[in-house]
């Protein structure tokens, strides 16, 4: 039996820390039969105070067991090295984070000192290497790397990329001798889409999924309906990640012509986004980079065109799918046309939206991550 210990900053229920979390789930339900899994999370949501109604410890299906951990302070520091270095020994160990102090520097830390014995480490950046993350706090995620890079703390490391350009991404910070697998993100979500309906409305309805942060940058969209003069409705789910940032976001809607209107409905459960977003008319996101991005897929998956950046990996899919890839300098411009658009455009792009989607998981799947990692095959 094969043994994967694999280390996530939140794990469900948590649903705050946005698509990582559901492809986690997706990851290890699909894992081969002949691997033993075991999970070990923080106890609670992001940005939360309040304990997850879970045991400490949990075997859910497919037999995976989850250690839900109370990681805070120098005794949650201590609990999750210990987690970490428990014995006995896994095969391989997937981290999900290269900036957490705890779920990505800590376990690195410890794998590189020789306390997980000769078992495999298995990175999964979850875009965090993307030019719009890095640029986030880029001082001190630069100088961790360089010390790293130095000190050969990621030295035997395996990478995990979604695609080919986050393999990119991790050369450009890590170095070219890096060893990557290249997998696309596992998924739990139906095998052909759920053609959903178009909603009849008088005005363009609108949703946006995601952590209010910088990142995401959902003030671009908020900023450019000033200028849009039809009826339109956004409705933005999700935990607001940055306060400062989530204070700009909701003064632009407050400023916004009477014919306009932004909901914000903070954190929801995956069944509500996933109503929410069949609700609307187009799913929007200004991200400023997805190494996957799960909610994009959910759209699809639904019937729903996408309006995005080109900073994902689902460009391709998503103009082919109805939706359209929008400059930074044309979310008004966009906006506007798609306003104008009838309900019968409207339910074209929806239908080429399930199509492309259908055409997505039609494709045959690679062998699972894991075994790429350890080279089963």
């Amino acid at each position: 039996m094969t043994t994967v210990r694999v280390l996530a900053p939140y794990f469900p229920p948590a649903v705050d820390g946005g698509g990582p979390i559901r492809t986690l789930d997706a990851l290890t339900r699909t894992a081969p039969e002949q691997m033993d899994i075991e999970v070990v999370t923080r106890d609670r949501d992001l940005r939360s105070a309040v304990r997850l109604d879970v045991p400490r410890s949990v075997v859910v299906s497919s037999g995976r067991r989850i250690h839900y951990l109370a990681a805070h302070g120098v005794p949650g520091i201590i609990r999750l090295a210990n987690a970490v270095c428990q014995r006995p020994h896994p095969d391989l160990t997937y981290v999900n984070s290269v900036f957490d102090p705890r779920f990505g520097v800590l376990p690195v830390l410890l794998h590189r000192l020789g306390r997980t014995r000769n078992g495999r480490l298995l990175i999964a950046p979850r875009g965090e290497f993307d030019p719009g993350a890095l640029a986030l706090k880029r001082a001190k995620k630069l100088r961790y790397l360089a010390v790293a890079r130095a000190t050969g703390v990621f030295r035997g490391a395996v990478w995990h990329a979604s695609t080919e350009l986050e393999a990119t991404n991790i050369r450009r910070a890590v170095g070219d001798d890096v060893h990557i697998v290249v997998r696309e993100n596992e998924t739990t979500l139906p095998t052909t889409a759920v053609r959903v309906p178009v909603t009849e409305s008088d005005r363009l309805e609108l949703v946006t999924v995601g952590r209010i942060s910088p990142k995401k940058r959902t003030h671009l969209v908020i900023e450019a309906l000033a200028h849009v003069t039809r009826p339109v409705r956004l409705v933005v789910i999700g935990p607001v990640d940055d306060a400062a940032y989530g204070r700009r976001c909701a003064a632009a809607a407050d400023g916004l012509p009477e014919h306009v209107r932004v909901e914000f409905r903070g954190s929801r459960s995956h069944g509500a986004v996933l109503d929410a977003i069949g609700a609307a008319h187009a799913m929007v996101t200004a991200t400023a980079g997805e190494n996957f991005g799960h909610t994009i897929a959910e759209a699809l998956a639904v019937g729903r065109p996408v309006l995005l950046p080109d900073t994902t990996p689902w460009s391709a899919r998503v103009t082919a799918g109805g939706g359209e890839v929008v400059a930074d300098d044309a979310w008004s411009s966009t906006l506007e046309r798609w306003a104008g658009e009838s309900v019968d455009q409207l339910a074209r792009r929806a239908q080429d939206a399930a199509d492309a989607y259908d055409a997505w998981r039609s494709a045959s799947p690679a062998p699972h991550v894991f075994e790429m990692a350890l080279d089963l095959r």
